[in-house]
């Protein structure tokens, strides 16, 4: 979108009054350079290759919850699903200037905190271009702490570098102690540091469909001062 003066004028308020949150998603890694993977692509690449091994049903191949759910299921998840499906090398590449005003946000403070759904590294990456160490947190806690060098950069998806076998894949995980137990942390971090605040929308959908829920969940605060 184009932003307006007013729009724009309210941003640079929410600024000036540490008021500024952002929440940001798949529509930020697949521009060049970075040409990320959407979820779709990545379900197609895994069912393919899985292909060659057993075949799976055919309305899997869409679905990388469903597809993520058989091998959970199956007790295959981390060994096969996580261990040699997911293209990870897919799911790194060049940071592009969404994942650089990001990261410049979050450095020089003028955001709060960014809540992010990808688990692609391309924020930090930028941030360590610039010599600075930023680490996306994982859950509440970490939140928190690393708020110290940065605002928080939060990644309730999970990361690519930072246990990467417990990163969010489909509805079965959240039965998981772990990963319920991080979900739980980072909405309860949202319940606190959310209310009141101004909420920027960058390149966010998701075709992530279980974590439509989690998400609704997470978000469930007292209202924001403002959605852009």
């Amino acid at each position: 979108m184009t932003l307006t003066a007013s729009t724009l004028t309210h941003l640079l308020e929410s600024i000036q009054a540490n008021h500024l949150v952002l929440f940001c998603g798949a529509g930020l890694s697949i521009p060049q350079p970075s040409n990320l993977m959407s979820a779709v692509n990545v379900s197609r690449c895994c069912y393919d290759k899985y292909q060659s091994i057993a075949a799976l049903p055919p309305n899997l191949r869409d679905d990388v919850d469903l597809l993520a759910g058989h091998f959970f299921e199956t007790g295959q998840f981390e060994s096969v699903f996580i261990g040699s499906l997911v293209p990870w090398n897919e799911l790194v590449g060049e940071p592009n200037t969404g994942h650089a005003a990001v990261a410049d946000f979050l450095i020089s403070r003028a955001a709060t905190a960014a809540l992010s759904a990808n688990f692609d590294p391309l924020i930090e990456n930028w941030a360590c271009g610039q010599k600075i160490a930023m680490r996306g947190a994982l859950d509440g806690h970490e939140a928190r702490e690393f708020s110290n060098d940065t605002s928080p950069l939060v990644k309730f998806h999970g990361c690519h570098h930072r246990d990467r076998k417990k990163t969010l894949w489909t509805d079965g995980q959240l039965a998981e102690p772990t990963v319920a137990d991080r979900v739980a942390t980072c909405s309860k971090w949202m319940e606190l540091e959310l209310p009141g605040k101004d909420l920027l929308v960058v390149g966010f959908w998701t075709d992530w469909g279980y974590l439509n829920d989690v998400l609704a969940n997470a978000l469930n605060v007292k209202a924001f001062g403002s959605v852009t």
